[in-house]
């Protein structure tokens, strides 16, 4: 009776091992076609996939994952040992695959119904950087212990650990243990402490979360427990352990590049981190072109330092106050490429890029969608007439509201056009109260802003905080006539054999009608010719162009945002704690006077060489000279006239209408036989 049920155990012992046996040789077999060569030389793994990313105009621009592989032996055996205690230490006993550590990992993700741990040993790791779909399923892991198979079969432990301990991240772009030796501790790999190999081989497991750069106290509880795991496994002893811990770790401080070209790489990497993951990114060899134009970028960063070094000398700064900052982003309007972005004075000095965050308020730089929605929703033109006076606008549930105008003035009578070109706050908050903020919100919506906007009248001056990005972006469906292109940073993504996994397609969508928007344009060309934008012209710009400043109470953002046929650009120019700029007479520093000239260098040097090129007119558009003050065809009894563009069906009460064949000029304005401009606040 034994005997026979000793035979069906091991009949059925044998069948199950076949079933295994028959399971692993299917599998074997159905993945085997997709499953990577190994190389001759282990060497070619870490060589073969640093990402790359090119400028659009075919600059390299940042290499990711680019390795200086060294010999075993140049690396510190404190730290080859301190790698096998905390990631593989059954390294030497194992033939790929650590059984204990794969049925712990293996009973976690059971539990958790999701892959939650890896149990990977070092081969297995290294295996992985075979593959450039790094999704962690099901699959990819049995691909991965297969090839962990066909390594420890094919190379000794030494040339897997040695190509193991070359290609891992240790966090601060730093690939592989001899870059890592010389980020953090400006060194070669051979000439490690015991303490700084601990430090070192505690970083692949979290190489941002415990990079003692930015989280100290993370990398030194992370350090102990490496040192502990080495004392554990017999790799040292507990006095050297004891030792490690009393001496210097000898970090030195970072290094950090003063390249303004990174502000727009970290956003690329960004972006692209989300669609694709951290790991692929960095380790799947990808050659990523962008939509910088190194060229643009250059003359952006020349730009802002050259005029930031000229405010530094004029405005008065509090003790321990930073540097005056600035951002910068400019967009060709045709497609919704981003060809520069600047994110601040010194990359080196602040990593944080003010280009794209939007916790500045754009002040009068919001004006124009205000006026463009009472413009659609009421009717409005340029030649209509609104007044200028003291205001309080009643507000349920808060204290009356009394805006004021810069100057303290008031107009009277003034058309809206006149309005816009002198930035008259009053006129703002008038047309916001009589539309209310979410019509204003729902426009500024369509203009492609995403930021959110208060549903409050003083939205109406620009108190909802805005970025650059957005700003540049909104201004360039102005330009194009109401075609939104939603703004666009990588061109394309090739993988490692030059196959396409993504590009970019644009295909703007018509938000508003040419004959609706136009006006609005030609309002803006009018701040550039005579308002609060007329500096351009002053400095010599010549090209035709649009555009709006922007200053915020008591001076702590200057804006100046504009517009030719071809590129739009956003500046914006303040200390990053908010403090006010005032120069030494007591003066502040507006948009007109801190950021237009920054606007102004970076154009004039884009435009080099090229003509200017006028503004398309729509056909439902007509010009005429107005009265200023009665919004009537001007005659000769008028004080100060005007020229606005109007739909043709706008009825400006008289028949003198400047005939059609008129052509603007190259501004794009219509020649002003009277042009008594008042004196206009900056």
């Amino acid at each position: 009776m034994i005997g026979r049920s000793l035979h069906v155990l091991n009949l059925v012992l044998l069948t199950s091992i076949l079933f295994v046996v028959l399971v692993v040789a299917g599998l074997y077999f159905w993945l085997n076609q997709d499953l990577p060569q190994l190389p001759k030389n282990l060497q070619h793994i870490n060589l073969s996939l640093p990402t790359e990313i090119y400028s659009s105009d075919g600059e390299r621009i940042k290499v990711l994952g680019e390795r200086h592989p060294i010999a075993l032996e140049d690396i510190s055996p404190y730290f080859t040992k301190a790698i096998i205690g905390v990631e593989d230490s059954r390294f030497y006993r194992h033939s790929g695959i650590d059984h204990k550590g794969l049925v712990r990992a293996l009973w976690t993700n059971l539990r958790k119904k999701r892959i939650a741990q890896g149990g990977s040993t070092i081969t297995q790791q290294l295996s992985k950087n075979l593959f450039f779909s790094f999704e962690r399923n099901w699959v990819r892991k049995i691909k991965e212990l297969l090839i962990a198979f066909q390594l420890e079969a094919t190379f000794s432990k030494e040339q897997i650990l040695q190509a193991y301990c070359n290609q891992i991240y240790f966090g601060s772009g730093a690939y592989g243990v001899e870059e890592a030796a010389q980020v953090y501790f400006r060194k070669r790999a051979k000439d490690l402490t015991l303490f700084q190999a601990a430090l070192l081989a505690g970083l692949p497991n979290s190489p941002n979360n415990a990079n003692p750069f930015s989280h100290y106290e993370r990398a030194m509880q992370r350090t102990k427990y490496v040192l502990n795991r080495m004392a554990a496994e017999n790799l040292i002893s507990v006095d050297e352990k004891e030792l490690a811990l009393q001496s210097d770790i000898d970090l030195v401080k970072p290094r950090v590049e003063s390249n303004p070209n990174l502000y727009f790489v970290d956003q690329v990497l960004e972006q692209i981190e989300k669609d694709y993951g951290k790991e692929f990114v960095h380790f799947g060899g990808l050659k990523i072109v962008t939509t910088l134009d190194t060229r643009y970028q250059k003359l952006a960063f020349k730009s802002a330092r050259n005029h930031l070094e000229a405010l530094e000398g004029r405005v008065v700064k509090e003790r321990g106050a930073g540097p005056l900052q600035a951002a910068l982003v400019a967009i060709e309007n045709k497609s919704g490429a981003v060809r520069a972005m600047l994110g601040g004075k010194d990359y080196s000095h602040s990593q944080f890029n003010r280009a794209v965050s939007n916790n500045r308020l754009p002040g009068s730089s919001f004006k124009p969608f205000v006026y463009f929605t009472a413009m659609e929703e009421l009717g409005y033109s340029p030649a209509t007439v609104v007044v200028d006076e003291p205001l309080t606008l009643d507000i349920p549930g808060s204290a009356p509201w009394s805006p004021q105008n810069f100057d303290e003035e008031y107009a009277g009578n003034i058309v809206l056009k006149k309005a816009l070109m002198k930035s008259i706050n009053i006129i703002s908050a008038k047309l916001l109260n009589e539309v209310g903020p979410e019509k204003v919100i729902r426009t500024a919506r369509k203009f492609g802003i995403k930021s959110p906007l208060g549903k409050n009248l003083s939205l109406s001056l620009g108190t909802s905080g805005l970025s650059p990005f957005e700003v540049a972006s909104a201004y360039s469906v102005i330009a194009n006539l109401g075609v939104y292109n939603e703004p666009y940073l990588v061109q394309h993504i090739e993988d490692f054999q030059g196959n396409r996994l993504y590009e970019h397609y644009y295909q703007g969508v018509q938000q508003f009608l040419p004959d609706s928007l136009f006006p609005l344009l030609n309002m803006m060309q009018g701040v550039v010719e005579g308002g609060t934008g007329r500096v351009l012209r002053r400095m010599g710009f010549r090209h035709p162009a649009g555009g709006k400043t922007g200053t915020t109470n008591d001076f702590k953002d200057a804006w100046f945002n504009g517009f030719t046929k071809d590129i739009s650009a956003s500046v914006w120019v303040g200390f990053d704690d908010n403090k006010p700029m005032k120069g030494k007479s007591g003066k502040g520093l507006t948009g007109a006077s801190a950021a237009a000239p920054i606007w102004v260098y970076f154009m004039q040097k884009v435009l080099e060489g090229k003509s200017p090129v006028k503004f398309p007119v729509p056909d439902k558009i007509k010009f005429a000279a107005v009265d200023v003050q009665t919004g009537y065809l001007a005659d000769e009894f008028s004080l100060e006239t005007l020229q606005v563009a109007v739909k043709q069906d706008v009825d400006l009460s008289a028949p003198l209408v400047l005939p059609n064949e008129q052509e603007p000029d190259e501004t794009g304005l219509l020649p002003d036989p009277v042009n008594r401009d008042s004196k206009q606040p900056e």
